[in-house]
């Protein structure tokens, strides 16, 4: 049970597992979020929006943990933007190994792993979605640290990185910053900061032209905060607001609502 909120971490490139703890041995956990984005600008964007650019992404993603110290899972995400109808926008899947443990008595914990996505090419003609290429391959790491009140952790801090490089294009390097907070085990608190450097030679976005983010070099950094309830053996709920701080050659001003429920199962 301790670890049952681990799983919560969707943000918005992606949200297959960050955090550097993994779930129950042998247990399934699903995830299901819908994340409502919307911005007017986009940073040396050609021609630039004449409207509000608004997003609806609904996100699924399975995660399973074979031994403790290997989880895999897969993810599959679905959007309906101003650019483009409802749809299929990409498919992705991941694999990880946890080197320390600092619930089981290391200083801390640390995973790495690495990850493949599948996107479409409409959807790479939408400068919403943040995918490179038809293929984006990255290596990523996660660490992290706990600090325990009786059973349960009271709070703990977090983070992760990934470089990444896809079928084409240059390669780019991404980052996320949290701390969390736990009480009764029941409610949970956490600030984070998201960023993202691609390392492409253009600076200029041709929107109606567009075609994934691999040759742009572009910056992005996002700070949000958010809120989890847990519903006893029922799953979790939880609520976060994202907002872009900075943005050059992407879009900017980006407020971003993400809902999202946990069940944990095993067959």
């Amino acid at each position: 049970m301790r670890k049952f909120f681990l799983l919560l971490a969707p943000i918005l490139a992606s949200s297959l597992e960050m955090q550097p703890w993994f779930g129950d041995c042998l247990e399934f956990h699903f995830l299901g979020s819908y994340a409502y984005s919307y911005f007017d600008r986009v940073d040396r964007g050609v021609p630039q929006l004449r409207e509000t650019f608004k997003s609806n992404v609904i996100d699924f993603d399975l995660d399973f943990s074979p031994t403790p110290e290997w989880s895999v899972d897969t993810e599959l995400q679905i959007a309906d933007t101003t650019k483009q109808n409802f749809n299929f926008r990409s498919l992705a899947a991941q694999a990880r190994y946890l080197w320390l443990d600092d619930i089981i008595g290391d200083r801390v914990s640390l995973a790495t792993g690495a990850s493949i996505r599948f996107t479409n090419t409409d959807s790479l003609r939408d400068v919403s979605c943040p995918s490179h290429a038809n293929f984006d391959f990255e290596l990523n790491f996660a660490f992290g640290k706990e600090f325990d009140i009786s059973e349960c952790w009271a709070w703990r801090f977090w983070g992760y990185g990934a470089v990444g490089q896809a079928n084409r294009g240059s390669p780019w390097v991404r980052g996320i910053l949290a701390l969390e907070a736990n009480y009764d085990d029941r409610h949970k608190f956490g600030v984070l900061a998201d960023g993202a450097n691609g390392y492409g030679r253009h600076t200029t976005v041709f929107i109606d032209d567009f075609d994934g983010y691999a040759k742009i070099r572009y910056k992005a950094i996002d700070v949000g905060v958010r809120y989890g309830y847990r519903l006893g053996v029922y799953g979790t709920l939880r609520f976060s607001y994202m907002r872009r701080v900075l943005a050059k050659s992407y879009p900017e001003q980006v407020n971003a609502f993400i809902f999202s429920y946990l069940l944990p199962f095993s067959l």
